[in-house]
């Protein structure tokens, strides 16, 4: 039996929608943690997530660079609760969608390199959300 998670951070953007649906249904109700999501200004509804989750909208304004905000998002997340005794992996658990986008990946990319214990969670980039 794998133990859960003490905390979790999910992000993405339009484009990750669908499946950040999918994953936020199948967790319990008591599961902490961020849904952070970069969206342009006016979109549709938000997902639901379990009252543990909170939900950080960061609005893209038109013409912004796409993945900024959410760059600084997962930056942030990772420097505040990945460290001590939450830098062992089973202690978060990281969503990070986004997989077109190429600041996204780099940033994922160097906090693995700098963090040996850190690990996420990416979708595929073939575009089948699940």
């Amino acid at each position: 039996m794998h133990a859960r998670p003490d905390r979790h951070l999910l992000i993405g953007d339009e484009q990750d929608l669908p499946l950040l649906r999918v994953l936020l249904a199948s967790f319990p109700q008591d599961a902490v943690g961020e849904l952070v999501l970069e969206l342009p200004a006016g979109h549709g509804p938000l997902p639901w997530a379990p009252p543990g989750i909170d939900t950080r909208l960061l609005l893209r304004a038109p013409g912004a660079l796409s993945g900024l905000r959410a760059c600084a998002a997962l930056d942030a997340w990772v420097g505040e609760w990945v460290h001590g005794d939450h830098a062992r992996p089973e202690a978060h658990s990281i969503f990070v969608g986004m997989t077109k986008n190429p600041l996204v990946t780099r940033l994922c990319e160097e906090l693995v390199a700098q963090r040996p214990g850190l690990h996420m969670h990416r979708p595929s980039r073939t575009g089948s959300p699940l």
